[in-house]
C-alpha cells in the first residue's frame, strides 16, 4: 500500500521545506518535487505536515477505572494529531510487575475489533518492594527494554504508588534506563493537609522541595521530572529532562474560580505569574517536551467535594500549541520539537516522531487556516468534559496517519491498527 501526499508543507524540527511525501510499506520512503504513482493520494495543499504527536504523558484509566478506555483515549489521540502515547502505570491494579504488564498489553490489544488504534509504550511504577521487577522491565542489563520509563511519585497522586524513600529512589535512578518523577514532596504536601483549598495544600514550595531532593541523584543516572509548573522549577531541575503540560502553560488558578474542580489537578494549576515564567523557560530552552497528563475523570466524580485530580487533554494539546505559535509566542519547529522529535528521542523510541527518510510514517496533517470552538460535545473523551469549553483556537488536525494508513480524516476514523513501540538499546 502506497500513499503521497503532495503539495504540503513539511515541517519538521529543525525547519520546513515544500515536498510531496511517498508513504510506502509503512516507512517514509521519499521526499520529492515529482508526483509519483501511488495508490491513494492526500491533496495537502496549504496544509502543515508533520510527524504525528508523541504524547509522553497520558492516564487512559484501564485497567480498573471508567473515566477512559483505549478505545475512546486512541480516539481522542487520533483527532488531535497523536499518532504515539505512552500510558502511566497508576490503574487498578497498578502496572508494577512483568505479568500486570503483559496482562495490559493484552487488554490494550483487544481494546478494539482491530486493536489499538495509536501506538503505544507503557510506563512501569515503582513501590519501595517491586526493584527487582522494575530493573528487569526497563534496567540497564536487560536484554529488551520491556517499559518506557520506571515512573516515580513523589507525592500522593491517583493510585498508590507513593515512594518517599530517597535511598529507594536513588537505587531505582542508578538502575533504569529512564526514570520519570512526579516531583512534590510528600513531606510538603502533609504540612499543608490543613490549608483551605488543593493549591494551597500542594504548593510551589512541594515540587521545589521534591526537586532538590532529586539533585542528589543527578549524576547517577536519567531523570524526567513531568509537569514542570514554573521557571523556578525548570530552572533547578536543569541537570534533567524537563516536561510541561499544556494545562499549566494555558490556564492558571484563576481557573479553580470559575470550573470549580474540573480545574483540579496534581500539581495545581499556579498562579498568572509563574504561568507566565513556564513560557520564559520554555522559550528559553529549559523544557525539553510537552506531555498533555491526559487524566480524565467523570463528571460526577468531579462534582464531589472531594474531587479526584486530573484533566483531559490529548485532543486538545495539539491545537492548543498550534493555535499559540500561529499568534507568535512560539515557532512552529519548535512544537514539533517539543511534542514530537524530543519525547521519541528522550524515551529512545525507535522511528518515530521525525520526517525522515526510513521512519515510521506515523504523520498529522493540520490545517493551520480551520478554526473552531473547542467543545466538549465534538471531542471524543468518555468523561464528557473538557476546561478549554469554548475557547477558539487556530490550526487543527485534519488527517492523522498511523503506519502508513489513514486512521482519521475529517471527524472519520478506520480501523487501522497501532502497534507497541518499540526502544533502542
Amino acid at each position: 500500500m502506497s500513499l503521497l501526499i503532495k503539495n504540503g508543507t513539511v515541517l519538521t524540527h529543525r525547519g520546513h521545506f515544500n515536498a510531496n511525501i511517498l508513504l510506502w510499506n509503512g516507512k517514509i520512503a521519499v521526499f520529492t518535487k515529482n508526483e509519483p504513482k501511488a495508490d491513494e493520494v492526500i491533496d495537502a495543499s496549504g496544509k502543515l505536515v508533520m510527524p504525528g504527536v508523541v504524547d509522553p504523558h497520558v492516564h487512559f484509566r484501564q485497567p480498573g477505572m471508567s473515566s477512559e478506555d483505549w478505545a475512546s483515549g486512541s480516539k481522542a489521540a487520533l483527532a488531535g494529531g497523536v499518532t504515539t502515547v505512552l500510558d502511566m502505570p497508576n490503574t487498578k491494579p497498578p502496572t508494577t510487575t512483568l505479568s500486570r504488564l503483559e496482562e495490559k498489553k493484552t487488554l490494550i490489544s483487544t481494546s478494539t475489533p482491530n486493536g489499538p488504534l495509536v501506538n503505544y509504550g507503557l510506563h512501569f511504577g515503582v513501590t519501595v518492594e517491586n526493584l527487582e521487577e522494575v530493573f528487569r522491565a526497563v534496567g540497564w542489563g536487560t536484554p529488551t527494554i520491556l517499559a518506557a520509563s520506571a515512573k516515580v511519585f513523589m507525592g500522593s497522586s491517583t493510585g498508590d504508588l507513593l515512594v518517599r524513600d530517597l535511598e529507594v529512589i536513588r537505587q531505582v535512578v542508578r538502575g533504569s534506563r529512564l526514570v520519570s518523577v512526579h516531583a512534590e514532596d510528600e513531606e510538603i504536601i502533609l504540612m499543608h493537609a490543613d490549608k483551605p483549598d488543593h493549591s494551597s495544600r500542594r504548593p510551589k514550595l512541594a515540587a521545589i522541595s521534591a526537586i532538590k531532593k532529586l539533585l542528589s541523584v543527578a549524576q547517577q543516572g536519567r531523570v524526567y521530572v513531568l509537569h514542570v509548573t514554573s521557571w523556578d522549577e525548570a530552572e533547578l531541575a536543569s541537570p534533567f529532562y524537563r516536561e510541561a503540560t499544556p494545562h499549566h502553560l494555558f490556564l492558571n488558578s484563576s481557573a479553580l474560580k470559575e470550573i470549580g474542580n474540573y480545574a483540579k489537578v496534581n500539581p495545581p494549576l499556579r498562579e498568572e505569574s509563574d504561568r507566565r515564567s513556564l513560557w520564559q523557560a520554555l522559550k528559553n530552552n529549559m523544557i525539553e517536551a510537552i506531555g498533555s497528563d491526559h487524566a480524565p475523570h467523570l463528571k460526577e466524580d468531579k462534582a464531589k467535594e472531594n474531587a479526584p485530580s486530573g484533566m483531559p487533554g490529548v485532543e486538545t494539546s495539539l491545537p492548543l500549541m498550534i493555535n499559540a505559535s500561529l499568534n507568535g509566542l512560539i515557532g512552529l519547529e519548535k512544537v514539533v520539537e517539543l511534542m514530537c522529535y524530543n519525547p521519541s528521542r528522550i524515551f529512545s523510541i525507535k522511528d518515530k516522531g521525525k520526517m525522515e527518510l526510513g521512519a515510521d510514517a506515523d504523520i498529522t496533517i493540520v490545517d493551520p487556516n480551520l478554526e473552531k470552538k473547542v467543545t466538549a460535545e465534538e471531542l471524543h473523551y468518555k468523561c464528557g468534559w473538557t476546561p478549554y469549553e469554548g475557547v477558539r483556537l487556530r490550526g487543527w488536525p485534519i488527517i492523522t496517519i498511523v503506519g502508513g494508513k489513514i486512521a482519521f480524516r475529517e471527524g472519520e476514523f478506520f480501523p487501522v491498527r497501532g502497534k507497541e513501540v518499540s526502544y533502542a538499546v
